[in-house]
């Protein structure tokens, strides 16, 4: 037993002073003469026997009253802690999108939040919330019932080990408190990547792993175009099903809010289906598709945006070259050529692509710009003369760290071996081709090179064509000229795919969609000044990402934590310079989930609940008291009944 005011316990020593007014008697007795004393005294005798009885009952009875009162008023209880004991509990939500599956009552996170909200009522009680897109610490049960209310959902996850450790935090500072930990999640796989780790908690902890009524799933997983023509582009669409089944889905396929096409997803029992839509090659396109599916809806609808390409700055410096100006047509490039004594090296920071065609001599002051050319992103490509000074050229292969050229020979060879697996060679061929007609040189230069891979080899294994490994962007050098009296490379089929590629891998291609991660890399084609930025907006958020402004783009490093999926513009001065989708993840959609009992097996501080009312009626019943104020004060209005009733009935 233990007292809310153990001090009112001294009045119990007062309790001495009716025992010693008991012990004295005070009372004088007066003496009469009688006749007859023989039979008085036997009377008097009991009398005195009976009345010494009488008020021993009567001081114990008195003395139990006031022990009864004192006790009373010093508020007496019995409980697992003492009354200045604080109560703490932990709570971790799981609001991840998997939450959205439906379960006995409704969705997991939704119904989950509304029982928490109908067992917090204890005043005795602070509570933190944890979930995997905020925390709050030491709340009330009125804060925390709005908090849960306006739970949503959020694309984040947080590992397993994560939360042990956010749980072991908040608790860490905390003294006399009694802390208690619930984790309730759906405990996914993907949220379980390393070696649990549970020793370093500071106090036990729940686990309560909510379970939907269904394990099937079907949602968009990708999409992507499969075939682009002049006025018309296929887009496949991959949709996917964490079961076998033979369902039949409907979806549709919109520009905006303008419908462009219906169709029925088959599976045929099976995980995949993939569907085409055929629609018209337009300049623009924010398209959305959507499927009806009642488990998961944050992965039925997918956003992905079409654009024309932006037009790329191609330079050639050197001997003018006609293939050059058929390859580099004005409805993609902007394409220009110069001599090198009539250069403008402020003109070299605003190209994409810079072509070498067949320098004599390579100019100490080209070759450092051009290596900045590079450092920011720009691709080179290298064509040598017949009459190249090698020392120049190896001053330019020096400052990239990729070798050196041997010697100059002057045989016929024939360009034989392709590296089909190269970025610049995927698409070219639609399979790897051995009855090819060979392009042919009669002079080449013989290279050593480092931090290379070949590209086109000649019939004596020697490289033709070299991709040298840069940090930021390529490198490609010819070993051969590339006029006609040297070779007859530019009347060949590849001539157009090379160069065509060299552009065009210049710079990562414009994406139908990003998936929104911690970090994501966004790469803009765009000239903006320097004191200038970009920003990223949508209807409902504006923010300005970190960003490499270069000569000839911006690279944007966006913080997904707040992204939501949808359409967001790039705009410099409100002027909107790129429109860009982002989907959310669909890691979470494959609803593959842990077995917590034996994940758990090994841990002893490790309690699995089935329900948030165990939980709750545990934690309650640990922290209730049981209040004796009452029991004292009955019993103490007993005892002074018991005393009237000596006084009244009991004679002497």
């Amino acid at each position: 037993m233990q007292f809310k005011h153990p001090e009112i316990l001294y009045a119990l020593l007062l309790l001495i002073i009716p025992i010693l007014v008991h012990l004295f008697q005070l009372q004088r007795f007066k003496k009469v003469p009688f006749t007859n004393v023989q039979f008085l005294k036997n009377i008097v005798q009991q009398t005195r026997k009976s009345s010494r009885v009488k008020k021993l009952l009567i001081l114990l009875t008195r003395m139990a009253a006031f022990t009864c009162l004192i006790i009373a008023f010093s508020q007496p209880f019995f409980s697992n802690n003492s009354l200045q004991q604080n109560y703490n509990t932990t709570i971790y939500l799981d609001n991840s999108f998997s939450m959205q599956a439906k379960g006995e009552n409704g969705e997991l996170l939704k119904s989950t939040a509304q029982q928490i909200i109908e067992n917090t009522n204890s005043k005795n009680t602070t509570f933190s919330l944890i979930t995997n897109s905020k925390e709050f610490k030491n709340i009330d049960s009125k804060t925390l019932k709005n908090e849960l209310i306006s739970c949503d959902y959020s694309p984040n996850k947080l590992d397993l080990n994560t939360v042990l450790l956010k749980l072991n935090s908040t608790n860490l500072k905390s003294t006399n408190t009694l802390n208690k930990n619930i984790i309730i999640s759906d405990f996914q796989s993907i949220n379980f990547k390393n070696k649990l780790k549970v020793t370093n908690v500071n106090a036990a902890i729940n686990v309560l792993k909510l379970h939907p009524k269904k394990n099937i799933n079907i949602f968009i997983d990708s999409i992507y175009i499969v075939e682009e023509k002049a006025n018309e582009i296929t887009l496949s669409i991959v949709v996917k099903s964490t079961e076998k089944n033979s369902l039949t889905i409907p979806i549709s396929l919109q520009d905006n809010t303008k419908l462009l096409g219906k169709s029925i997803v088959k599976f045929n029992n099976s995980n995949t289906s993939i569907i085409d839509f055929s629609i018209p090659n337009i300049t623009n396109m924010n398209g959305i598709i959507t499927l009806t599916d009642a488990n998961l809806n944050f992965d039925n609808t997918f956003y992905f945006t079409l654009s024309k390409p932006e037009k790329m700055n191609v330079l050639a410096i050197g001997e003018n070259a006609q293939f050059l100006n058929k390859i580099y047509t004005e409805d993609e490039f902007n394409f220009t050529s110069n001599q090198l004594q009539n250069l403008n090296y402020d003109a070299l920071k605003s190209q994409h692509l810079i072509i070498l065609n067949e320098l004599e001599n390579i100019p100490n002051e080209l070759t450092k710009t051009l290596f900045d050319f590079s450092k920011n992103g720009g691709t080179i490509v290298v064509i040598p003369s017949v009459n190249s000074a090698l020392n120049s050229y190896n001053n330019f292969l020096k400052i990239f760290n990729a070798g050196t050229i041997l010697n100059k020979t002057e045989e016929a060879h024939k360009i034989t071996s392709i590296v089909f697996e190269h970025p610049l060679m995927t698409q070219v061929f639609e399979n790897n081709v051995t009855n090819f007609q060979y392009p042919t040189t009669n002079i080449y230069y013989k290279f050593q090179f480092k931090n290379a891979a070949s590209v086109l080899k000649l019939d004596s294994n020697e490289a033709f064509l070299t991709a040298i490994k840069n940090n930021n962007n390529a490198v490609y050098l010819f070993s051969s000229p590339l006029k006609k009296e040297v070779s007859n490379f530019i009347q060949s089929p590849l001539i157009v795919p090379v160069f065509y590629n060299f552009a065009k891998n210049s710079i990562k291609n414009a994406r139908l969609y990003y998936t929104i991660q911690p970090e994501n890399t966004v790469e803009i084609i765009t000239n903006i000044a320097k004191d200038n930025v970009l920003k990223v907006l949508n209807n409902d958020n504006e923010f300005i990402p970190l960003q490499e402004i270069t000569p000839n783009k911006v690279i944007l490093k966006i913080d997904g934590t707040d992204l939501k999926s949808g359409f967001y513009n790039l705009t410099s001065n409100d002027k909107i310079i790129k429109t860009i989708a982002f989907n959310y993840n669909r890691e979470e959609s494959e609803l593959n989930y842990l077995n917590i009992a034996s994940l758990f097996k090994n841990s002893e501080n490790i309690v699995i609940n089935t329900t948030i009312d165990n939980f709750f009626t545990e934690m309650y019943n640990e922290q209730k008291i049981y209040w004796l104020f009452k029991w004292f004060l009955a019993f103490s209005v007993l005892f002074l009944l018991i005393e009237m009733l000596l006084l009244k009935y009991f004679k002497i």
